[in-house]
């Protein structure tokens, strides 16, 4: 996600927290899972973090979730992805 992204989010949760009252918004980053996507690929951490910073400076909470299972191709969507391509091929 590019540094506009980041931008966009911290605005949009911002708006949030300040047309809700008492509300608090915290955003979960969540690394994509590598499935042989011929665009999409797994963010570095260097940029993770860059993009959690620029999110948390602009006053928004913001963590990075562990990834869980990607080892395995278990993670969030792998499973799914496998198993299609299976039924497809």
């Amino acid at each position: 996600d590019s540094d506009e992204d980041a931008e966009r989010l911290a605005t949009f949760s911002q708006s949030i927290m300040e047309e809700v009252a008492g509300s608090k918004v915290v955003v979960n980053l969540i690394p994509y899972n590598a499935i042989d996507h011929p665009t999409y690929s797994t963010p570095s951490m260097e940029r993770l973090l860059g993009f959690q910073k620029m999110v948390t400076d602009c006053g928004v909470l913001c963590y990075v979730r562990t990834t869980r299972g990607d080892e395995e191709s278990a993670a969030c969507g792998q499973l799914a992805t496998k198993k299609k391509r299976a039924v497809v091929n």
